[in-house]
């Protein structure tokens, strides 16, 4: 009976630790199955995670009454709550003054879920908060991180080349709980709901790894984190993505200009130069990610739009050298990637798909990937099915007279859709009430009474001020801006290697959220969103925990 009410003790003392370990493994580690509708005929469903979060929220409700818990009111937590405060007043503007959301059951319940949705993002960080009581409770979250990193990394090489089952969000039908294959061509999406929102995840996890391996002394450490930070590198390559790789970059980058300021320029230009060397090498020569970056710029008339102090003629030749090196290394990527089995070429000509996409547009398939002794024939109707499938998910607006648009055929159909529809749209909402904006769910629609089974802007700035407006907007950024203001002013404090690599990590993985979040709604993705604000908890309480500072 003792040992009974030890356990019981024990359990009371130490539950919202627990717990903070549990989520840190689900959020990222459990695929993203639905339940069941929370609004029916919508692409948010309920999920495992949410009821689990739901679930904590009221034990750690019980424990603050109780004062056995520690609750959050620093910098972080009022920026949090100044967001919240600004996102129900855009949505009642939008109800009674905008009218841009209509007096409808449905679409008032779409306004409260995303309301909701954010509550349910910040909540981790109190009950993250409230769960780390010391740095050996830091260090033990950091180590079922680090564990949990590796599972999912496993998984997506298992999803990739033994066709382990994935499931998407990346439209409707998918969203479900349709079980999916890759194809030879799809991105990898491991355990999470899509290829973006894993690579974002990537991008945050290597943003720890690259300064543990630069500043640790222990070759042992070191060799762990040179180990990890490959098998993060090499499944960010497999996701394809543009803008969480240019993320990579950008925190790389911005951590070497900051150690540069203690351990000299050359030692840091010397350990970027490697790791970019090391990762431009791997990305020219495995993967479709190259591909998808020459997509964009195909000649120099569309790229100079994108960078107009460039001249022309000079873009011309940085073209050409481009090509020069990518054909070079054509036959080493063949070598290095092996692929299953090449599609005929007319297997994915469908409309003209072939001018606007690339192969890593293959979306995943329902039925296991054909072997390799199939038919030609056979293999080029699934391809064509699968190819169908993704159009489906494009705008509308990116066609033009039976054809594509013009951004289509310069940039390819994912800038294109941004182009032509996603981002013009976030501006005519922000348009309607620059404070406020028009409203959560609101910048999908052409009608006020349309209900949009999905919402995306694939650019969170231009979402944010569209919905929320220049308020929301600012409230929200305030809370990456200040993390980033914290990592770097407690690494400067800080002296021991453990403390270094969790604040100039965080700064580093902030900084590339807010790049990804240029072409993509990167703040709104769940798993994402949760994974942020874990961190956010580890760094503040780590600051408080490093001595007398005392309140972040």
């Amino acid at each position: 009976m003792k040992a009974y009410k030890n356990i019981l003790s024990w359990l009371d003392n130490n539950i919202l630790t627990v717990l903070t370990g549990i989520l840190i493994v689900v959020v990222p580690a459990y695929p993203k199955i639905p339940l069941a509708d929370v609004i029916p005929g919508y692409i948010v469903r309920l999920r495992f995670e949410d009821l689990l979060i739901a679930g904590t929220i009221l034990i750690w409700f019980v424990q603050v009454l109780r004062k056995k818990a520690r609750f959050a009111w620093e910098h972080v937590a009022k920026f949090m709550a100044i967001y919240i405060a600004i996102g129900a007043l855009s949505s009642l503007s939008a109800v009674f003054v905008t009218h841009t959301v209509a007096w409808d059951k449905d679409q008032l319940e779409k306004l409260v879920l995303y309301l909701g949705r954010h509550i349910e993002y910040f909540s981790l960080f109190f009950i993250a908060y409230s769960g780390i009581r010391n740095k050996n409770d830091i260090k033990k979250l950091v180590a079922i991180a680090g564990a949990t990193l590796v599972a999912v990394v496993v998984y997506g090489f298992g999803q990739k080349y033994y066709y382990w089952p994935a499931f998407s969000t990346m439209n409707r039908e998918f969203s479900k709980g349709m079980l999916l294959y890759l194809t030879p061509e799809s991105r990898v999406m491991s355990t999470f709901g899509g290829h973006y929102d894993y690579a974002a995840y990537l991008m945050m996890a290597l943003s720890f790894l690259v300064p543990l391996f630069w500043l640790a002394k222990s070759w042992r450490t070191r060799l762990i984190g040179i180990v990890l930070a490959l098998m993060a590198y090499w499944s960010l390559i497999m996701t394809a993505s543009r803008t969480s790789w240019g993320g990579y970059v950008t925190a790389v980058t911005i951590l070497a200009i900051i150690l540069a300021a203690k351990y000299g320029k050359g030692w840091a230009a010397k350990k970027w130069l490697a790791v970019m060397t090391v990762s431009m090498v791997i990305m020219l020569t495995v993967g479709d990610l190259s591909e998808r970056f020459f997509q964009v710029i195909q000649n120099a008339s569309a790229l100079h739009q994108i960078i107009p102090w460039v001249p022309t003629g000079k873009l011309e030749s940085y073209i050409y050298q481009a090509k020069d090196v990518l054909y070079t290394l054509q036959n080493l990527k063949t070598v290095l990637t092996q692929p299953h089995t090449a599609p005929p070429k007319n297997a994915v000509a469908l409309n003209n798909l072939e001018g606007v996409t690339v192969p890593s547009d293959t979306p995943p398939v329902p039925t296991k990937p054909l072997p390799p002794d199939v038919t030609a024939a056979q293999d080029a109707d699934r391809l064509r099915a699968a190819t169908a499938s993704a159009t489906a998910t494009a705008s509308a607006g990116t066609k033009q007279d039976n054809g594509y648009s013009q951004n289509a055929l310069k940039y390819g159909l994912s800038v294109a859709i941004r182009l032509d529809a996603q981002w013009p749209q976030a501006i005519a909402g922000f348009e309607k009430n620059p404070l406020l904006g028009s409203g959560y769910s609101t910048l999908s629609k052409t009608t006020v009474d349309e209900f949009t089974d999905a919402e995306s802007t694939d650019n969170d700035f231009l979402r944010m001020l569209g919905e929320t407006g220049i308020l929301g907007t600012l409230s929200f950024l305030a809370i990456p801006g200040y993390l980033m203001y914290l990592g770097f002013v407690e690494y400067r404090k800080s002296s021991s290697l453990f403390a270094r690599v969790i604040f100039l990590g965080s700064l580093g993985a902030v900084a590339g959220l807010l790049v990804n979040a240029t072409y993509i709604d990167v703040f709104e993705s769940s798993k994402v969103a949760y994974t942020l604000f874990l961190i956010a908890a580890l760094v503040v309480r780590m600051a408080e925990l490093s001595g007398d500072k005392a309140k972040a």
